[in-house]
């Protein structure tokens, strides 16, 4: 007979998961007497295991199948076609036998003692034994060439468990309590008990998956538990304390939370705006309660309604992975009260430069001053700002120039771009 180790021989587990949807599992069982015909079912693996990632550590194994033909009714049926099987109706107690003939739809038999052939019988069927080759849940069977150790680890890959990193903003005026949850989903097939949890930031490359790229960043709670560790290209985070994650089960874990940090609200315009987008902007700093690395997840932003001190939904908006001391940047929206009209005002040449003349009227009708950034993206390289009637910076391919706005006025912004025409570039060979 086989030797079976189960879940209940179990000492330790441990899961790794990844960005894309996968983990690493390391599940550590004690192992008990081998049978003389050196049979292992290692029971209870994921159902979306990658039967080609698999470690086998503490034994030497000489031959090794993943058996995914799992005990239901149909393949029970399946395996018993040719064979005798009993059906017992309401009444009899001894049972009739049968050879099943067709496994289903319908259910054929033939009479073992007259030989008549019957269709979907009524009554209960009986099989003798599990047939071999069926197992209750996913297994992992082996051939044991030498035990080494007292205990076995097995370490595979499986689709079907994820993590997503998911904020909530609470603004207060400038300032703002942030609060990060981490979202487990497990549909792998198997439940994890007790798991060391660590989990991996950046992506992985796969093969069968173009995206090659690695990942920096790291995750890190602000106060207890381990900090992110690097870890060959990549960084982790261990969580403190063991977790169970069921099958079909999403969990959420606290990954960490501030209050107090300041923020900025900015009213951004371009050439398309007829309101004006709305940011939240803040320094991902200690010094500004902060500076932890983000892993990449997504904001709600809540504000703080002045009349009665209830928190009001403003908007949502996802980041990519943020290092420590980079800048945080939210789009809520757009901004209602407040009228962007922007034109090309005039366009001539003169000597080897081709000057645009550009014109933002912007309205504030909000009820308090605001500070609106014009951000007018340039074609090109080879230019410069000729003229302007607000201070002006430029960054890249944009211009860029903040303007106060005053209550219920009107702020015209008014500024020519330079093009140098005349540079011409030889390639040589």
């Amino acid at each position: 007979m086989p030797t079976p180790i189960t879940t209940a021989n179990a000492t330790a587990c441990s899961l790794t998961v990844y960005n894309d949807g996968f983990a690493l599992v390391k599940d550590t069982r004690q192992v008990p007497e081998i049978s003389e015909d050196h049979t292992v079912h290692f029971t209870e693996v994921a159902r979306r295991i990658e039967a080609d990632s698999i470690i086998i550590e503490g034994m030497d194994v000489s031959e090794l199948e993943y058996s995914f033909d799992l005990l239901d009714q149909q393949s029970l049926l399946e395996k018993y076609v040719g064979r005798e099987v009993k059906v017992y109706g309401s009444l009899d107690r001894d049972g009739r036998l049968y050879t099943l003939l067709r496994p289903g739809n319908p259910l054929v038999l033939q009479d073992a003692e007259t030989g008549e052939i019957v269709l979907d019988p009524r009554g209960e069927i009986r099989f003798p034994q599990n047939p071999e080759g069926l197992h209750a849940k996913p297994t992992l069977v082996w051939k044991v060439a030498e035990k080494r150790e007292s205990e076995v680890c097995v370490s595979y890959l499986t689709d079907g468990v994820k993590w997503e990193a998911d904020y909530v903003i609470s603004l207060h005026g400038d300032k703002f309590d942030l609060s990060a949850w981490l979202t487990m989903t497990n549909v792998s097939g198997v439940a994890y008990k007790d798991a060391n949890l660590r989990l991996i930031s950046g992506t992985l490359n796969k093969a069968g998956n173009e995206n090659q790229k690695t990942g920096n960043q790291e995750l890190s709670p602000k106060g207890g538990g381990k900090q992110s560790d690097s870890f060959s290209d990549f960084h982790t985070y261990t969580f403190p304390t063991p977790i169970t994650l069921e099958n079909r089960q999403q969990k959420l874990l606290r990954l960490l939370s501030s209050a107090g940090s300041k923020a900025q609200t900015i009213y951004e315009v371009n050439s398309q705006s007829s309101n004006p987008d709305i940011y939240i902007e803040f320094e991902n700093t200690e010094e500004n309660g902060l500076g932890f690395p983000l892993p990449e997840g997504t904001f709600k932003m809540y504000r703080t309604n002045p009349v009665d001190g209830s928190a009001e939904f403003i908007g949502e908006d996802r980041i990519k992975h943020t290092e420590v001391n980079k800048k945080v940047r939210l789009k809520s929206g757009e901004a209602c009260d407040i009228k962007v009209e922007s034109k090309e005002s005039g366009k001539y040449k003169e000597g080897g430069y081709e000057y645009t003349e550009y014109q933002y009227k912007i309205v504030n009708t909000k009820g308090e001053p605001i500070e609106a950034l014009i951000r007018q993206q340039v074609p090109g390289r080879l230019w410069t700002v000729d003229e302007s009637s607000h201070e002006w910076e430029k960054k890249q391919n944009n211009i860029l120039l903040p303007v106060n706005v005053a209550v219920d006025q009107e702020e015209t912004v008014k500024f020519t771009i330079r093009h140098d025409r005349s540079a011409r570039r030889t390639i040589g060979f």
